[in-house]
């Protein structure tokens, strides 16, 4: 096993060393640059998530602009980006982030608003040097189907120091990324042109988990009143109704799951705004 290890790193670095994609966060060890861009890639391509990282970066270079600033700033540079409570966990970070600062929160991330265990490990790696896989999709696919097995976090944690040594983990984690996403696909993955086929153990399990349609689901009537909420800056649940042609109930169900999300807040006479801190 320890053989078959050796030669999935090798090859993975060999070609990410010719296919790389070129970022300006993959070159830095700014821990803040690398939380920003960590949390603008979540669910989102990352094509269009540097996009927004070239914005949110200038805007904010530093935990404390971003602490600085206000919630609804913050939402309306995310607009468009959907998940709008990965922008609130970032705002509510930077806050803790401009008080105590990264050095003094290592290793455990995972301690601020929004990081989980991935974001943690791209942290580690990524700023500051640590030996560890930071283990997404694309990883735990590749070492699935390589290796024929079903459970991938459990060979990571017997198999991750050979995978890792003598290596910089930042250029591994980044090879399984590209490679993921332009080789070993989740559909239709290019096995002919895969440097790895010749020892794959072609282990394809069939995903069962399938997002939810997007279209006329909360998640699509929540990006619409944020929109709504962000040029009128207050509305009633009645205007809401009669604007989106929706029901009471509906729109008071959304509503709750964004008051319950710190989105937005309802006054005693119902007046609905987002929360400006």
């Amino acid at each position: 096993m320890e053989i078959k290890t050796k030669f999935l790193k090798q090859q993975l670095l060999k070609w990410y060393k010719l296919n790389k994609r070129e970022f300006s966060w993959r070159k830095t060890n700014n821990p803040w640059k690398i939380l920003l861009i960590e949390t603008l890639s979540q669910q989102t391509q990352l094509e269009r998530a540097d996009a927004y990282y070239k914005i949110f970066v200038k805007e904010f270079p530093t935990p404390l602009k971003m602490a600085m600033s206000s919630k609804k700033k913050i939402l309306q540079m995310w607009s468009g980006l959907g998940y709008n409570n990965r922008a609130l966990r970032l705002y509510e970070s930077s806050k803790i982030l401009s008080q105590y600062g990264f050095d003094q929160i290592y290793p455990k991330f995972d301690k601020l608003p929004g990081v989980g265990k991935y974001t943690k490990d791209a942290l580690l790696s990524f700023a500051y040097g640590d030996k560890v896989i930071a283990e997404d999709t694309h990883v735990n696919r590749i070492i699935t189907r390589y290796f024929g097995v079903d459970d991938s976090s459990l060979f990571l944690k017997n198999y991750s120091k050979v995978l890792l040594q003598r290596v910089d983990s930042r250029s591994l984690n980044q090879a399984f990324m590209d490679f993921g996403i332009a080789i070993c696909k989740s559909n239709k993955p290019l096995c002919k042109e895969c440097p790895l086929e010749i020892s794959c153990s072609k282990n394809f399990i069939i995903q069962k988990k399938r997002q939810g349609k997007f279209i006329g689901s909360n998640r699509e009537l929540r990006g619409k009143i944020l929109k709504y909420l962000l040029k009128q800056e207050k509305t009633t649940i009645e205007n809401l109704c009669n604007d989106f042609k929706l029901s009471e109930e509906k729109i008071e169900e959304c509503i709750t799951t964004m008051k319950r999300d710190g989105l937005v807040q309802v006054s005693k006479n119902n007046v609905i705004a987002i929360i400006s801190n």
